[in-house]
């Protein structure tokens, strides 16, 4: 009940006690009088009525305007200096409290204000102070997480439960990179963040019986590591080895996983042995008829001439199949090559600059050639392509006799264009086919390498004709495709406005099948939360679509911004000017988005095992309850609102949109009105009000969800 209806209740009482106590004085006073008295009083009352009862009416009136002022210079202010009180000494140091009431409150509100100005600067001093001391540590734990994200093993810290409690990008992308069809079919398989089970990635017996083999090797001090094979979503095989974490009692405390992606060394092994198998053999039978040969020769050194020829024609044609054999063997293993080649971003004038510079040193050719204006980026692995290029130029030089060449670069659509050009005819077909599949050499040194693998590794294509501008020059043309400069499609300016949703009620938060004892009586800092927020095309779930989503997770009280999930959704229809004016989604950004059957699955999935927060909860959970048949997903997840939190805490308070919490608790919002931005926001609100409900002695999820039903909002039907 408001403390407004529980003072005028109480003033009710109040009159009503007086009342029955003056009715019953007055009773005793007119029996205590004589006949002739009583005449004379109800002569005197009869006749001056209206005065008498005016009178009682005016005074009663004068009382209800005491108290209404009382009420509003004291009691309230009073109330609402100690909520605002409350705010400075737990989540907000720098709010400050703006009172209007009796000057005594004034004053104290000024005292309040003062005393907390000297704790924020003492906090800020102390803050100051502790920074400085934690430099050094900070710099070392940067390194270390530095070191830990550009890692190429995936890393998982997980503690004696199998939770995750630190990992890796590199672990993310192993694990969490399917799309399509191998997404849907691992759609079971969990996902890589704090406070989730390591069994949702890795499969348990797998993970169980290392753990036995390290804690048996443990006992008998001869194996302290263990290893073993996994899949990832993508269908990878992962070697997984288990390090365990032992406390300083040598007791076990927790276990490293380092996980490698084996699939292609793998596959590159096995093709290697194969050839080298393959090339044994061959090898092995060509030397065996050499040999054979020339022991015929050396045994019998009379032998006829025409004997002779035979033996020799056939040391010539063993020894052309071992040349064809090594060729091809050599020509096969530059695949293995394939997978050394990082692509890295770089200017094409800069590559055509490089080519110049090495070209004047060892094939001695001479490139005429002009730096463009404009940039022109692609991504290249530097060594192998200026080895082609100038294995171009050296051949380009031997069949056309030219030692300059020109040299210029264009842009067309998505590729980067590099023309060679010079003086004479073209490179016949026949001459680029065998350049193609020719082992490179320049200057005797020969790679591992042949053209047509580089060229396929680059996505790239080289072909050479006559310059149709001038008849007698000619050109090799490499197209290379353009990494582009352009701004995203999806990088939208937002128009943010400060108007909220309506407060929405057609949604029961409070009694979901996933409310278990075991949740309930779990304290509100210890629980897991996904707080999440929609955009939609209006305000009525029957009718309107979902255009966003966006959802941020919440471990030991803080909120994971890098684990968090945002997604446009293609609603299948128009989308009012109302709308866009309201989010800034336009209807050209979600033409190639998922629908919200293929989305809701995705965040069923990033929820699971949580407790869901948002603000008006009632509405987006609403949402997504209409949705729910046709994306075959439902939501059992218990829920906690703060628009109720909020108006727990604060029920001096009137206002509980969402920036008028985050004006009272000192939190900036980024990016209002943007699902992930909102969800954001509301996840810092949630971790400031756990503390004020803590002070109100709400502690577990139970308690915090009886006390939402019991505010004023939860009361009020749509």
């Amino acid at each position: 009940m408001k403390s407004i209806n529980k003072f005028w209740l109480f003033v009710a009482a109040a009159f009503a006690i007086i009342g029955i106590v003056l009715y019953i004085f007055g009773w005793l006073f007119w029996q205590q009088l004589a006949p002739s008295e009583k005449i004379i009083l109800e002569s005197v009352s009869g006749k001056h009525f209206f005065y008498i009862f005016s009178s009682i009416i005016l005074l009663l009136g004068c009382l209800i305007l005491i108290l209404d002022g009382i009420l509003n210079v004291y009691i309230l202010p009073a109330k609402k200096l100690t909520a605002e009180t409350h705010i400075i000494n737990t989540v907000n140091p720098s709010h400050r409290i703006n009172m209007e009431g009796s000057s005594d409150i004034i004053r104290l509100a000024e005292a309040i204000n003062e005393g907390a100005d000297r704790y924020e600067n003492l906090q800020r001093n102390v803050d100051e102070m502790i920074h400085f001391a934690r430099t050094e540590s900070e710099k070392e734990r940067n390194i270390l997480a530095a070191v830990m994200s550009e890692l190429s093993e995936g890393i998982l810290i997980c503690n004696s439960d199998c939770q995750i409690i630190l990992y890796n990008k590199r672990s993310k992308q192993l694990f969490e990179s399917g799309t399509g069809v191998k997404q849907e079919r691992n759609a079971q398989n969990g996902l890589v963040g704090i406070g989730r089970s390591v069994f949702g990635i890795i499969e348990k017996k797998l993970l169980v019986h290392a753990l036995d083999e390290i804690a048996a090797g443990l006992k008998e001090e001869n194996k302290n590591v263990s290893s073993f094979i996994t899949v990832s979503r993508e269908d990878k095989l992962l070697r997984a080895e288990v390090v365990p974490v032992l406390n300083h009692l040598k007791l076990f405390t927790g276990f490293i996983l380092i996980l490698e992606d084996i699939t292609e060394q793998l596959e590159n092994e096995g093709r290697f042995d194969s050839l080298l198998l393959s090339f044994t053999r061959g090898v092995r039978a060509s030397i065996a008829g050499i040999r054979s040969a020339i022991e015929v020769v050396l045994e019998y050194p009379d032998i006829k001439n025409d004997q002779l020829d035979e033996l020799t024609r056939i040391i010539h044609q063993e020894s052309i199949t071992l040349g064809n054999m090594i060729d091809e063997t050599f020509f096969n293993y530059s695949c293995r090559f394939n997978s050394m080649w990082p692509l890295v971003k770089m200017s094409a004038g800069d590559l055509i600059e490089t080519v110049r510079k090495k070209a004047e040193e060892k094939p001695g050719v001479i490139i005429h050639y002009v730096k463009p204006d404009f940039p022109c980026w692609i991504k290249v692995d530097t060594y192998s392509m200026i080895t082609a290029c100038l294995f171009l130029l050296e051949e380009l030089k031997n069949e056309t006799g030219q030692q300059e060449f020109g040299c210029n670069i264009e842009i067309n659509n998505k590729f980067v264009i590099i023309n060679i050009t010079w003086e004479g005819n073209p490179l016949k077909i026949e001459t680029f086919r065998v350049l193609d599949k020719k082992i490179i050499r320049i200057e005797k040194e020969g790679k591992p390498l042949i053209l047509k693998d580089i060229m396929k590794h680059h996505e790239a294509e080289a072909f050479s004709f006559v310059d149709r501008n001038d008849a007698n020059r000619s050109c090799i043309r490499l197209l290379l495709p353009s990494t582009g400069e352009c701004a995203s499609e999806n990088i939208r300016n937002l128009t943010i406005l400060p108007e909220s949703r309506p407060v929405y009620y057609d949604f029961d938060l409070f009694n979901q099948p996933g409310q278990v004892p075991e949740i309930d009586n779990r304290p509100l800092s210890e629980l897991i939360y996904t707080v999440f927020d929609t955009e939609t095309t209006g305000l009525n779930p029957a009718e309107d679509e979902i255009i966003s989503i966006g959802a941020v997770r919440i471990v030991n009280n803080h909120l994971l911004r890098e684990e968090s999930f945002e997604q446009l959704v293609n609603p299948g229809r128009t989308l009012p000017f109302e709308s866009i004016r309201f989010h800034g989604i336009e209807q050209h950004m979600l033409q190639n988005q998922p629908s919200i059957e293929q989305v809701l699955p995705r965040l069923l999935r990033f929820a699971e095992g949580t407790v869901l927060v948002a603000h008006n909860a009632a509405f987006d959970m609403r949402m997504l309850q209409v949705k729910e048949l046709s994306a075959k997903t439902k939501f059992i997840n218990p829920i906690l609102d703060t628009m109720l939190l909020s108006a727990i805490v604060h029920p001096i308070h009137t206002d509980h949109n969402l920036e008028a919490i985050a004006a009272r608790l000192g939190v900036n919002i980024i990016g209002r009105h943007t699902a992930l931005g909102d969800a954001i926001a509301t996840g810092e609100l949630f971790t400031k009000l756990i503390p004020l409900l803590a002070k109100m002695g709400i502690y577990t999820l139970k308690q915090a969800r009886e006390a939402s039903q019991k505010t004023h909002f939860a009361k009020i039907k749509y």
